[in-house]
């Protein structure tokens, strides 16, 4: 494998034999086209003692408590002001020549990582944008270098002041107003490296606007690291970012709520050898006090909450709190919530292995577990209980219409499912915890295994039949393609009816005039990403408009009646939620799905299943239903 290796002027050593040494840093991989900006622990360990800068851009107590040897410590806060970015190139040279840093030096710059929302990223950017070309980040940082056992000194370090003559790369460096005029052209592109939930509206920060920059492609900060803390390598970045049309033919800045963790992005983008790449260092803390430049939400991003917004839901109802009540709720101390982990299952069903056992495993402190099977006919139908035992299953939950309900689960569909189902129901507040229970633990909150039973109670609530399409109410409409549009989000083999995507479904095929909208199931990552979290809703709602599923006249209603449907009403919930995200009114999940549109069951205790037709059952007939259907090509 080949090596990049790296030596600057100046960075030098005198061994024991009296010979002068060069710093040499290495590559930490030869694939990137600007491999050298990424170097080693083992190259920077060996490089000690030269006349090389490092920069520990931790918090002051971080770096305190231990830190590389000979490493100065510099926070990125130091050097810009709340929304208007970077202070003048002169205050910032004459802050960094304080602090013995010349344009000239060869620097390595290192943080805690995740840890550090990109602080080491930060201050490379800026670096660069000033004129230093000899600029490198350790890859892994801290995280990694103490995993290694690597040296550590707890001594502050300080060195010779310098001078710093900048050489402004004005390129490096977007504002609003180039954004604004660049915005819709079709070779500029905008990172908006935020979490799920900023991007969707949530105002974490102070920002005087929610919600996120139109045309903005969000990639959470935290995608762009390894689970050891390094950052992807070659081939994974370059998916991440092109699969979502950050190509390197496009001029591409990055920005965050203060262009810290965009810092890092811009990094990345060079250490990919983009041309044209910024930061927009003053992000949305400048964008949203303009109210001359437009903001994007998703008009229920509520509805979808975020770990972090759970447990301020749970301390702010603990006796005695005194805490703020989450963001968009409403409600005094003594308001009834309930949350529910949700998957399918009893718990003797986990204890036989048959069923996922993650709610034993460890849960939300508080939460419910919910069996899907409480609110379904059973095998082999599973569809949706009728009204009035479907309101004795939400009872015997506990729940009331007006109770707060939190649904999370480690299967989104899952998750979607009991969400729809609630507001089926008419419960009128029910909010979708986005991720599962890997966010819950990355963010430090504790977790339980002990288990907690539901509060009968009685269920007065009115089903809401506008969430809902019947089999009746598809087969009417199915036809009607100028104002109403099926949307199968089975997998492409389910509908060109080559298979029936269940063990216990003998028919195949798909609804006439039904679209094709991709598979909606977790293991698919079309619908979610890859850390379990929900896929950016502008992604889905891109996807949709591409194959003619669009708003175009009325932003509260799709241009058509969507009626969402897949085997059984788990997949085709998830793409429901998703609609509702995006504000549209006209949306039905068509429960019974496929299975109840193909299918006719007749329960026979003497039917033996035949192994010649697959998804035959015992003690049930499977008769087709008469109903027209299609098979064939996507």
């Amino acid at each position: 494998m080949s090596i990049t290796v790296l030596a600057g002027c100046g960075s030098t050593v005198t061994d024991k034999t009296g010979q002068s040494q060069e710093a040499r840093l290495v590559a930490a991989s030869a694939e990137f086209p600007n491999a050298g900006l990424l170097v080693t622990g083992e190259s920077l360990q060996q490089s000690l003692g030269t006349n090389l800068v490092i920069i520990d851009a931790r918090s002051a107590a971080a770096y305190a408590a231990g830190h590389i040897p000979g490493a100065i410590n510099l926070q990125h806060s130091a050097f810009w002001t709340k929304g208007s970015g970077l202070k003048d190139s002169s205050v910032v040279a004459g802050l960094l020549g304080a602090a013995g840093i010349s344009r000239d030096r060869k620097i390595v710059v290192y943080d805690d990582t995740t840890a550090s929302w990109g602080s080491a990223g930060r201050v490379f950017w800026m670096l660069e944008y000033l004129g230093c070309q000899d600029a490198h980040i350790l890859n892994g940082g801290w995280n990694r270098w103490s995993a290694e056992n690597r040296s550590v000194q707890t001594t502050a370090v300080t060195l010779p002041a310098a001078t710093f003559t900048p050489q402004v790369n004005a390129a490096a460096k977007s504002d609003s107003a180039h954004i604004a005029t660049r915005l819709f052209d079709r070779d500029f592109a905008v990172i908006d490296t935020r979490t799920d939930e900023e991007y969707l509206g949530w105002q974490l920060y102070g920002e005087t606007r929610g919600g996120h920059i139109p045309k903005a492609v969000n990639i959470p900060y935290g995608w762009f690291y390894n689970s050891d803390k390094t950052t992807l390598g070659y081939s994974a970045l370059k998916s991440l970012l092109e699969s979502r049309g950050i190509t390197p033919d496009k001029e591409v800045t990055a920005h965050c709520t203060a262009g810290i963790r965009s810092g890092y992005a811009y990094f990345l983008l060079r250490l990919m050898g983009y041309t044209r790449c910024s930061n927009y260092d003053a992000s949305i803390w400048d964008w949203a006090d303009n109210t001359s430049y437009p903001m994007e939400k998703a008009p229920n991003y509520a509805t979808a909450v975020y770990p972090g917004w759970v447990k301020a839901l749970i301390d702010y109802h603990k006796p005695g709190s005194t805490s703020a009540a989450p963001p968009q709720y409403g409600y005094d101390r003594n308001h009834k919530y309930l949350i529910f982990e949700t998957q399918w299952g009893s718990f003797n069903d986990m204890a036989q292995g048959w069923a996922d056992n993650a709610y034993l495993v460890g849960h939300i402190p508080g939460a419910i577990h919910s069996n899907s099977d409480v609110y379904e006919n059973g095998f082999p139908r599973w569809f949706l209980l009728p009204d009035s035992d479907l309101k004795a299953a939400v009872g015997s939950m506990g729940i009331t219409p007006d109770t707060t309900v939190v649904v999370y689960s480690d299967s989104s569909i899952f998750a979607a499912r009991l969400w729809w189902i609630l507001k089926y129901a008419g419960v009128t507040d029910v909010r979708f915890m986005n991720g599962d229970m890997t966010q819950w633990k990355a963010a430090g909150y504790p977790v339980e295994t002990t288990v907690n039973l539901p509060v009968a109670t009685s269920y007065t609530g009115s089903t809401d039949p506008s969430f809902i399409a019947t089999t009746p109410y598809a087969e009417a409409n199915y036809a009607a393609t100028g104002t109403t549009q099926l949307v199968d989000v089975r997998s492409g083999g389910e509908y060109a009816g080559i298979m029936s995507g269940y063990g216990y479904l003998v028919n195949k095929g798909r609804i006439p005039n039904a679209l094709w909208a991709y598979n909606a199931d977790d293991s698919s990552l079309i619908y979610r990403d890859a850390d379990g979290t929900l896929r950016s809703y502008e992604e889905v709602k891109s996807l949709w408009s591409s194959l003619g599923i669009a708003s175009t006249v009325d932003p509260t209603k799709l241009d058509k009646e969507a009626i969402f449907y897949c085997g059984g009403g788990y997949r085709s919930s998830l793409a429901f939620f998703y609609a509702y995200l995006m504000g549209y009114s006209n949306i039905r999940n068509y429960s019974d799905g496929w299975s109840g549109w193909s299918t006719t069951y007749i329960e026979d205790p003497s039917y033996l299943k035949d192994p010649l037709i697959p998804g035959s059952t015992d003690g049930w007939r499977q008769v087709p239903s008469g109903r027209p259907f299609l098979t064939g090509g996507l």
